[in-house]
C-alpha cells in the first residue's frame, strides 16, 4: 500500500519502537503522539505539511539538536553533540542516527583549553637566570673583598684590579725622590723634602683602600670606577696615604712663599685695586688680581696633597681670602659698572690757553670709594687733596722760585714774594663735582684768586714789564714787556746790619697814590713809632710797609756808593733821589711786577 504523503513516514528507529509511552527517562524514544503534541505546541519548530511533502523525496543530513542549544559554551571548545530529545515528525528536519550513542544530559561538557602550554618552561628559565645572577653577585662580593676597583689610584699609581700586596709592591717600586708642585692664581712653589724626611707606608695604605671597598654594593662601585665617578668612601680611602714628613718645615716654607706673594696685594676691593689702567675701566678681573691668598687654606690644601703623595696641586678661587665681605662676581660687577658710570666725565682743565690737567677715568678713579654695600662715591677729601696737589705742582706760582735772564745777560734766580698765580681750590673742587655729576665733557677754566701777566708753569717767567731791583748793585731798572730798558736809577736799600734788609722776591706794585707819611714801628719800646717821615711819592710793593719813595735826607754821594746801604740804609724801603722818584711815579702802575734780588 502506498504511503500517504500527508502521513508521517514510519518510524524504524528501534529506540522509538521499544520505549514506553509517557516515560520520563530522557534516553527513552519519543512516540508519535508525543511528537504530535510537541508539534501542536511548538508550531514554529515544525514546517507545514505541504512543505514537508515537497521535500519528502530529498535525503536530509541528520540534525543534532541537543544541549548546545541550551548551554553557553566557551569559544573554541569542542562539544560532543547529544541525540535529539524527540524524533522530528517532519522529514525535513532530518533523521535519527540509529547508531548514535545515547546522550546523558546530566553529563558536563568536555571543554579542552587552547591557551599556550609554555608557562612551566618560562618559570624554569627565570629560575636559572636568577641563580646565575645570585652566583655572580656573590662572586663579586668575594672578588672585591680582595681586589681594588678599576680606576683606583694610590700615591699616584694606578692599582686597578690588584690585591693589597700587589698594590703595595707597585707603590713601593714607584716611590723615588718626592716633590709637590703648587701653582695656580699666579702662585708657584715647589716642595722638595730633604733626604730622609719623607716616606710612604704602602702596605698600610693598600690594605686600607681595600677595606673600604664596600663589597656588598660592588656593582655600583664597579660602575663608578669604570666611569671615573668615585664614591666619597673611595676618595676618602685613597686620600689617606700613610705619609711621614717634616710637617713643621713644610708649613714654614710654604707660609713664607704665600706671604711674599701677598706682599703687594691689598686684599681689599677698592678703586686702586679694581681699576684696569689698560682699559680705563673698573673690572672684576682686576679686582680679583688684587686678592690675597688665604695662608691657612693653601697650607691645608698643600698638606692634604702631601698626605696623598700627590705631585701636583692646582689652586682655585677657593684659595683666596674673601673679597668685599665674600661678594660674588655678580655683585662685584654691579659695583664696577656703577663706578664706571661715575667716572664717565671727560674734562680738560685749562689756565688761559694752557692745558693744565685732564679729568678722565684714569684720574678720577683715585677719588672713588666703595661703601660697605659696594656703592661707589667720589671721596671729596681725596678730590680736594688732588686739587691741592695740582695747585702746588702746577697752578700756584706765587712765592715759588723763578729763574730768568736779565737783558744785560745777568741770570737771576729768586724765591718768595707775592706775585704770581693763586688758584681757588674750593671753587675748583665744586666745579669738578658738578662736572662729574652731569657727565660733562669739554673745557673748564680753572678759577683763580690771583693772576699774573701770563702762565709759564712753575719756575718760568710769568710777567711782561717789570722793575728789577738789584741789591748787590744797589740799582733799579724798569723794563717793558719786550725787555727794553725804559728807566733806571741808583738806590739805597734796607740796612742789613740793623736787621732791616729789603726782602727779596717777586712782588707787584700795590698802590701809587703820591705822597704819604711813613710811620715806623716801635722798636725801642717807648710806646711811640720810631719815626714819622712824610714823602712825596709812595709806591709800596710789599704790602703797605715796603716800597719805593723819595729820600731827600740821603746825600747824593750815598746814591753813587753801592755799599752805602750798610751804613745809611733804610728800614727796608728802596730810597730814591727825589727826581728819580718823581719819574718812576709817572711810569709805574698798580700790578706791575717788582723783582728784588741780590
Amino acid at each position: 500500500m502506498a504511503n500517504n504523503p500527508n502521513e508521517p513516514a514510519a518510524n524504524t528507529n528501534p529506540f522509538m519502537n521499544g520505549g514506553s509511552q509517557g516515560s520520563s527517562d530522557p534516553l527513552m524514544p519519543v512516540k508519535r503522539d508525543q511528537m504530535s503534541a510537541h508539534r501542536a505546541t511548538h508550531p514554529q519548530q515544525h514546517p507545514s505539511n505541504a512543505n514537508a511533502g515537497q521535500n519528502a523525496s530529498s535525503k536530509q543530513a541528520p540534525v543534532n539538536l541537543g544541549a548546545t542549544e541550551r548551554m553557553n559554551v566557551p569559544a573554541g571548545a569542542r562539544v560532543r553533540q547529544p541525540l535529539p530529545d524527540y524524533v522530528p515528525a517532519n522529514p525535513n528536519l532530518g533523521t535519527i542516527d540509529a547508531d548514535a550513542e545515547p546522550y546523558d544530559f546530566n553529563q558536563q561538557p568536555d571543554i579542552e583549553s587552547e591557551q599556550p602550554r609554555n608557562h612551566r618552561g618560562l618559570k624554569i628559565g627565570l629560575a636559572v637566570a636568577g641563580g646565575i645572577i645570585v652566583a655572580a653577585y656573590v662572586g663579586g662580593i668575594v672578588a672585591f673583598s680582595n681586589l681594588n676597583y678599576p680606576g683606583t689610584v694610590i700615591a699616584g699609581q694606578d692599582v686597578s684590579l690588584t690585591t693589597a700586596s700587589a698594590a703595595a709592591e707597585k707603590i713601593d717600586s714607584s716611590v723615588g725622590p718626592y716633590s709637590l708642585a703648587i701653582d695656580g692664581l699666579g702662585f708657584e712653589w715647589t716642595y722638595e723634602p730633604a733626604e730622609g724626611t719623607y716616606s710612604i707606608d704602602a702596605s698600610a695604605e693598600a690594605q686600607a683602600v681595600i677595606a673600604a671597598n664596600e663589597a656588598l654594593i660592588w656593582p655600583v662601585r664597579l660602575i663608578m670606577g669604570l666611569t671615573g665617578n668615585e664614591s666619597e668612601a673611595a676618595k676618602n680611602a685613597e686620600s689617606q696615604v700613610v705619609v711621614n714628613y717634616d710637617e713643621a718645615t713644610f708649613e714654614q716654607e710654604l707660609g713664607a712663599a704665600i706671604d711674599a706673594f701677598n706682599a703687594n696685594r691689598t686684599g681689599t676691593f677698592d678703586a686702586a685695586g679694581a681699576f684696569d689702567t689698560e682699559t680705563g675701566q673698573f673690572t672684576v678681573a682686576k679686582a680679583r688680581s688684587n686678592q690675597k691668598l688665604s695662608r691657612d687654606a693653601v697650607i691645608a690644601a698643600g698638606k692634604e696633597a702631601v698626605s696623598r703623595a700627590d705631585t701636583t696641586l692646582t689652586l682655585d678661587d677657593s684659595m683666596y681670602e674673601p673679597l668685599a665681605g665674600g661678594a660674588d662676581d655678580a655683585q662685584l660687577q654691579a659695583a664696577c659698572d656703577a663706578a664706571n658710570e661715575l667716572i664717565g666725565a671727560s674734562i680738560n682743565l685749562k689756565l688761559g690757553e694752557t692745558d693744565i690737567a685732564t679729568l678722565d677715568g684714569q684720574t678720577m678713579m683715585q677719588w672713588v670709594t666703595f661703601d660697605q654695600n659696594l656703592n661707589p662715591t667720589l671721596n671729596q677729601e681725596q678730590l680736594a687733596a688732588w686739587v691741592r696737589e695740582l695747585a702746588v705742582s702746577k697752578l700756584d706760582t706765587s712765592g715759588t722760585q723763578r729763574t730768568y735772564t736779565r737783558p744785560d745777560g745777568k741770570q737771576v734766580t729768586v724765591s718768595g714774594g707775592s706775585y704770581g698765580w693763586i688758584s681757588d681750590e674750593a671753587a675748583l673742587v665744586q666745579q669738578i663735582q658738578d662736572a662729574v655729576a652731569n657727565k660733562q665733557t669739554g673745557d673748564i677754566e680753572i678759577p683763580m684768586k690771583q693772576t699774573a701777566d701770563k702762565y709759564a708753569g712753575m719756575g718760568g717767567r710769568e710777567w711782561g714789564a717789570y722793575i728789577d731791583v738789584d741789591l748787590s748793585e744797589q740799582h733799579v731798572r724798569f723794563y717793558d714787556e719786550n725787555d727794553n730798558l725804559i728807566w733806571e736809577a741808583p738806590c739805597i736799600s734796607g740796612n742789613p746790619t740793623t736787621d732791616h734788609a729789603t726782602p727779596t722776591g717777586v712782588y707787584k706794585v700795590n698802590s701809587n697814590n703820591g705822597g704819604a707819611t711813613l710811620v715806623g714801628r716801635d722798636e725801642n719800646g717807648d710806646g711811640e713809632p720810631d719815626y714819622r717821615t712824610p714823602v712825596q711819592y709812595w709806591m709800596p710793593f710789599v704790602g703797605g710797609s715796603i716800597g719805593f719813595h723819595d729820600a731827600d735826607w740821603q746825600a747824593n754821594s750815598s746814591f753813587s756808593d753801592p755799599t752805602a746801604y750798610r751804613r745809611v740804609g733804610s728800614h727796608g724801603c728802596i730810597n730814591l733821589q727825589p727826581s728819580k722818584a718823581a719819574e718812576l711815579h709817572e711810569l709805574l702802575y698798580v700790578g706791575l711786577c717788582v723783582i728784588v734780588h741780590d
